[in-house]
């Protein structure tokens, strides 16, 4: 029978063995309304269909699936009913037709196995279908067909149930390797398309790892923030729109657009491999490179590979920083949500939310801007979609309130997008060599080793006092400054570099650093080093203890290195 896009798996060993198929939602060959987010496959363990249709139910996700044989089964759905006081995110499935008797999404639950009871199949294969009741976010990981009525999968998304699940799906534990690289970049944002592109155009081949459908983390078309920084020629651009044509243009990039990296493998303090899987397939690959360069943001790699980090607030007296709290803490900056409302030709109606307005309770400023902030005092990562969801709810709450409180006068008003991918303000920060500071940054401090400038301001955030979902920010103007490579290199990770949010800063330095043109100008630095690495057969550390002048040279694209960083149509 023709193979479908599903994952499905049969294990069948006999008669009396239990007949089982697991179907990931995410492999839906027809998803209707609904969205794959694997933003949280790191904490809950998948990615996930998610309906997010601003209040109205969107179009039925569609799969024809071959199961086994037919028969009774027993079903589970792994989802998560995200406000269990009200389930606003609730959805039904059903089989050929016919509607499972159980309501997903109203269980009160974290993620969690979600009994469906009994279905019985008819024939050998079926079409199953997620129909959205609310267009709240349900959400849907994966459904599981049981013939041993007993069996209750685990709840928890620890290494058993991925050891589970990939038996299941058939997917060996080594996976094929995709060849060589010179050098791995994991994280498609402006600092690591900077990073790639300048490692491509210096004639390495180049694999760049990106989780998301399209480039340009904070900047790409999910976000949409403008890049703020000073301009250096690579980072221009991949900084604009034109980034995915850019990076398409190199003959040396490997782009794995869609693909996630979550396994590393070491030999000693090295990283030898990267295990990447497609966020829609669940395949899995290898890729193996001597240099890898951290673009995460959260520094995932770095943590994977037992990195040093720091996350949270330096207290004053460790590196005596007058912007430092007087206690160290792990407040960090939190996460914020962009949304765009429009005003439509007819009057419009918006679901009554009680679920969402006892988060934004009076709130009536429709204004989007970077002061949605919430989760600084959460962990960002463990916490990351308890934080996205909060503010879904102060949003939707919001918009609930200004059309109640303003019929006339918002009577036409309608939500035209709202994000469901949250920009992440502050995660973890790879120790390196050096540890940039505030005294670093307003004194300007000189290093032998700069291959970067930041500038702008410190731009520090707190909690709102009056809404929780609002930030309150502290801005101090400072003048350009420079960057030492030492911040770019992993201090016990041999062969580990870092560019964008994650690398080596204190929490107030890195208030100024995280803007992302300075971070696309530490790309190309780390980029850079990628190609001395080879050229010298060194490692990072080795590139600032004999190499730096070269490095330089390549950074600011002087000497015989002026012309090497153009596009190769100019160099031509």
């Amino acid at each position: 029978m023709k193979q479908f896009a599903v994952i499905l798996a049969v294990l069948i060993a006999s008669s009396a063995t239990a007949a089982e198929l697991l179907v990931e939602a995410e492999s839906f060959s027809k998803r209707g309304g609904w969205t794959v987010d694997p933003q949280f496959m790191d904490v809950m363990g998948s990615p996930y269909l998610l309906a997010h249709g601003l209040g109205k139910p969107v179009a039925d996700a569609e799969q024809l699936v071959e199961f086994p044989q037919p028969g009774v089964y027993r079903l589970w759905v792994r989802t998560k009913d995200w406000v269990p006081s009200h389930h606003p995110g609730r959805f039904q499935v059903t089989i050929d037709g016919r509607t499972i008797d159980e309501t997903f999404g109203t269980e009160g639950e974290d993620w969690f196995w979600h009994d469906g009871k009994t279905v019985e199949i008819s024939g050998d294969t079926a079409t199953i279908k997620l129909h959205d009741l609310t267009g709240f976010d349900g959400r849907c990981d994966a459904l599981f067909f049981t013939t041993d009525m007993d069996f209750r999968p685990s709840n928890e998304p620890d290494s058993r149930m991925a050891a589970w699940r990939r038996k299941l799906v058939g997917i060996p534990e080594t996976p094929p390797s995709i060849g060589n690289f010179d050098v791995l970049v994991a994280g498609g944002g402006v600092a690591g398309c900077s990073a790639a592109l300048v490692a491509a155009r210096l004639g390495l081949r180049v694999a760049l790892v990106q989780n998301r459908p399209v480039l340009g983390g904070n900047a790409s078309s999910e976000i949409d923030i403008p890049p703020r920084g000073l301009a250096r020629s690579v980072t221009d651009e991949v900084a604009g729109s034109e980034r995915a044509g850019v990076i398409a243009a190199e003959k040396n990039i490997e782009l794995l657009l869609g693909w996630h990296a979550f396994r590393v493998q070491k030999e000693g303090a090295r990283i030898i491999s990267v295990d990447a899987k497609n966020v829609s397939t669940n395949k899995e690959v290898r890729i193996n490179a001597p240099v890898i360069i951290d673009c995460t943001g959260d520094g995932w790699i770095g943590f994977r590979a037992g990195a040093e980090y720091r996350m949270g607030r330096e207290g004053r007296s460790e590196f005596d920083e007058p912007l430092a709290p007087e206690t160290a803490d792990k407040m960090t900056h939190g996460c914020t949500l962009y949304f765009k409302t429009r005003e439509g030709d007819k009057p419009t109606k918006f679901p009554d939310a009680p679920w969402a307005t006892v988060v934004s309770r009076s709130h009536v400023d429709l204004r989007s801007d970077h002061s949605w902030e919430y989760g600084h005092r959460l962990d960002t990562i463990k916490d990351a979609e308890h934080i996205r969801d909060h503010l879904l709810r102060a949003i939707y709450g919001t918009f609930a309130t200004v059309k109640r409180k303003f019929p006339k006068g918002a009577a036409k008003f309608e939500l035209e997008q709202v994000g469901y991918v949250a920009a992440r303000g502050e995660s973890r920060r790879l120790v390196g060599d050096h540890i940039l500071t505030e005294n670093d940054i307003r004194s300007k401090r000189r290093f032998p080793d700069m291959v970067a400038m930041g500038s702008l301001v410190f731009c520090l955030h707190y909690p709102g006092k009056k809404y929780d979902f609002r930030n309150e920010m502290k801005l101090i103007a400072v003048p350009p400054y420079p960057i030492p490579f030492r911040c770019l290199y992993s201090r016990n990770i041999e062969n580990l570099m870092m560019a964008g949010r994650d690398v080596s800063a204190t929490h107030v330095a890195f208030s100024s650093v995280k803007l992302m043109k300075t971070g696309g100008q530490l790309g190309i630095a780390t980029g850079a080093a990628a190609f001395l690495c080879k050229k010298h057969n060194t490692m990072p550390r080795g590139v600032y203890q004999h190499h730096i002048p070269e490095l330089q040279d390549i950074v600011f694209e002087r000497g015989s290195y002026k012309e090497s960083l153009k596009p190769s149509r100019s160099r031509e």
